[in-house]
């Protein structure tokens, strides 16, 4: 069974990359096809987001995905860090770890993701806005 099988509008849910949400809309499970997006959610800053059954989300590419939104009643965020960072990277270092795969960036949810597993346009708008204090190294 699928964890959004039975997914509703007006259900609350929590992305890891843009935090807590609404689902504002969800196929019928008779025009539901496996792989395609089958409910949206809404977010704070007026962001929608589609995602698959699986809660695969519309930004990640087929090969690299994960799962990246939970119903609220199945998130504790207890052992997340959500902390900023305590050292500013330099354009040069951001680049170089991002390069390497341990370059992370701190989402609109507050928690921290590597850059592989997060929108490529939070990245962009981080970077080009100079924003340093937004990456770190993955610890």
């Amino acid at each position: 069974m699928h964890y959004f099988n039975k997914v509703k509008v007006d259900d609350e849910v929590f992305s890891l990359v843009y935090g807590k949400g609404i689902v504002v809309m969800s196929l019928p499970k008779k025009n539901r096809i496996d792989g395609f997006y089958i409910f949206a959610v809404e977010y704070k800053n007026k962001k929608k987001v589609h995602y698959t059954v699986d809660g695969f989300p519309n930004w990640c590419s087929s090969d690299g995905c994960s799962q990246t939104v939970f119903y609220m009643k199945d998130v504790d965020l207890t052992d997340v860090d959500i902390q900023p960072s305590d050292k500013i990277l330099s354009q040069k270092k951001i680049l170089k770890f991002k390069d390497k795969g341990v370059l992370e960036v701190r989402c609109p949810s507050g928690i921290w993701r590597n850059v592989d597993e997060a929108p490529e346009k939070i990245f962009k708008k981080a970077f080009k806005q100079e924003q340093f204090f937004l990456f770190r190294k993955e610890k």
